[in-house]
């Protein structure tokens, strides 16, 4: 249905109220405040803001002031040759509108207002490896509030010791924890994962130890050689969290000195891309995904553009460390303890995932290819300081081209990353136009 004719709905709904008893029976608290509309047929539902005051109720809908009187509970009217009926239930309203006897339902819900965020702890005993918006919400979050949870590995292992079998909660594939709904989210706003804590719980990891092929020239795959006799090296890490390093367990005299740092992260982090669609938790886009970006850490913020009404959000992956592109197909997969919280931006618009932390301003460009995710990195990025920083588009060449920095995150297929960075400091000197 065209926007203006939802517009309409809710405004003619608010003039139909005058034409009904003449003593209210609806108080206004029950009508005051914000309300997501859903129309049958529609996969876009809308934050409505009403207002009343006495008999009067008022709002803005799409963009278009509105002024009507309250009478009663239930409502008749018509809009052109459109019938509408609805009743006023409880923080519901419920109705119909068309020609009968084709007709389609409509509905709005009040959207729950948390005063004082709250603080939950999610021990999980479900785990998804697909994002979904029709899954059971874990937990249902208003923004302000904070989640202290954890996830498994890539591979459904726990916080546990290594081959304990009661330490397996769930099958391999990316398990994630969630989802999580945040009241309010509608179509249009960006949410805000605020990651306070990103911490091992565990002192062991497992990786990959060959190298993806599509990170490697035909000829170098083809031409070399597996070890003899299977001796592969070793692909299990103890991590050392008082020295902040990782070491091959069972390291050969090669390897045996072989460092890396610890460097904690979530490889997925992603709401719902849409009502209907629902990729595997290997897959990434603009919704976020397994993205396998190091950056998304402790002190990060990771800006999601929602898809769906409550967002849907997911956690997962997590990884102890990695070097650029997981070229080896599993980082050193780990078990996380995670403590975040969320924020909502209304009507923003965004159409790729962005992250701030304290140093730099992040774009995750996502494609079918390298070049692809870079051109949409570098293109928001440029956007980004456009609409936000007031910059002219040679303004932000001049910036970026002395100032971006460019990460590879992920050259595992199907989706390869791009990470735009900008450090904040490069911004300090301008001024506002």
């Amino acid at each position: 249905m065209p926007v203006f004719r939802r517009a309409l709905l809710l405004i003619s709904l608010a003039a139909s109220w005058a034409g009904g008893q003449s003593t209210p029976v609806v108080s206004s608290a029950r009508l005051t405040g914000e309300w997501v509309f859903s129309m049958e047929g529609d996969a876009q539902p809308q934050r409505v803001t009403l207002a009343m005051r006495g008999d009067s109720l008022s709002g803005e809908v799409y963009g278009r002031r509105f002024s009507a009187g309250v009478r009663g509970s239930s409502l008749v009217f018509r809009v052109g040759d459109f019938r509408w009926r609805a009743a006023i239930r409880g923080d519901s309203l419920i109705g119909w509108l068309g020609i009968d006897p084709d007709s389609s339902q409509w509905r709005a819900s009040r959207i729950a207002v948390v005063t004082i965020p709250r603080a939950w702890r999610l021990e999980p005993t479900t785990y998804s490896r697909r994002i979904s918006a029709t899954e059971t919400p874990v937990l249902r979050l208003a923004p302000g509030d904070t989640v202290h949870t954890s996830t498994v590995d890539a591979g459904g292992w726990g916080r546990g010791a290594f081959g304990d079998r009661a330490n397996k909660k769930t099958m391999g594939g990316n398990p994630l924890t969630g989802p999580f709904y945040v009241e309010g989210a509608v179509p249009g706003d960006v949410i805000a994962v605020t990651l306070h804590r990103v911490r091992l719980n565990r002192d062991w990891a497992f990786s990959g130890t060959w190298l993806v092929d599509n990170a490697i020239e035909p000829g170098y795959a083809a031409a070399r050689i597996a070890p003899a006799n299977n001796a592969w090296p070793d692909n299990k890490w103890v991590l050392d969290t008082v020295r902040g390093t990782a070491r091959l367990r069972d390291a050969d005299s090669v390897l045996a000195g072989f460092r890396v740092p610890l460097r904690p992260f979530l490889g997925v982090v992603a709401v719902a891309p849409d009502a209907e669609t629902a990729p595997s938790s290997r897959e990434s886009g603009a919704y976020g995904g397994n993205m396998e970006n190091q950056w998304v850490r402790e002190g990060a913020t990771i800006l999601l553009p929602v898809r769906t009404l409550g967002a849907a959000l997911y956690i997962g992956d997590g990884h102890a460390a990695q070097g650029d592109g997981e070229l080896t197909g599993d980082a050193m997969e780990t078990s996380l303890d995670v403590s975040f919280s969320v924020a909502l931006q209304r009507n923003v618009f965004a159409d790729i995932v962005r992250a701030t932390d304290a140093t730099q301003l992040m774009s995750f460009g996502v494609g079918g290819s390298l070049d692809e995710a870079m051109r949409r990195a570098t293109s928001d990025m440029a956007r980004w300081l456009e609409k936000d920083f007031g910059l002219r588009a040679a303004d932000a060449a001049i910036v970026m081209g002395f100032a971006l920095r460019f990460d590879i995150p992920d050259v595992v297929p199907p989706g390869f990353g791009v990470t735009a960075r900008l450090p904040r400091a490069a911004l300090e000197g301008l001024r506002r136009r």
